[in-house]
């Protein structure tokens, strides 16, 4: 039995995953590990934490909200048949701040991505990463206690933000 060390495994990991149409990550590192034509930026409350995003270096750049995510689809699939080819999309999670500056994770953020994730695939555009694919299944399966969660997040927040 020949055992696989990690490098292979790595390798072939990154080969794969290189090959995803579209790709999510958290914050800025999200720019700088999948480049792509189109940036789509998962912000729900559209706040400073997501300006860095909007000002990515992409032929095109969206900000998504929870309400925008059909739309924001649409203007991709324009923009593939324009390119006619397979664009690559990064969906790129704004997330908040810790009080140290370093990224802290953003539930609403999240299910921003997996509506753009839902409505992309809607429209054809489905081959994506695992990690769009879990933030897609995340947003489908609460789909009707998405409201409750947003705001249950930013309250949890203002609540930690004045302690």
């Amino acid at each position: 039995m020949r055992m696989l060390g990690a490098a292979p495994c790595a390798r072939t990991l990154a080969i794969v995953s290189a090959d995803y149409q579209i790709q999510f990550e958290w914050g800025v590192q999200a720019l700088r590990a999948h480049p792509a034509d189109v940036v789509i930026v998962a912000d729900a409350d559209a706040g400073e934490s997501g300006d860095a995003l909007r000002a990515a270096d992409a032929g095109l750049v969206l900000a998504a909200t929870l309400e925008t995510a059909d739309e924001i689809a649409e203007i991709v699939l324009v923009e593939q048949t324009r390119l006619g080819r397979r664009a690559s999309i990064t969906i790129a999670a704004a997330g908040d701040a810790w009080p140290d500056g370093s990224l802290r994770v953003s539930v609403a953020d999240t299910l921003v991505a997996g509506r753009v994730v839902d409505a992309l695939a809607d429209r054809g555009i489905d081959f994506h990463s695992p990690q769009a694919a879990v933030a897609c299944a995340a947003a489908v399966t609460l789909r009707g206690a998405t409201g409750h969660l947003v705001r249950a997040e930013r309250a949890t927040r203002e609540v930690a933000a004045t302690a």
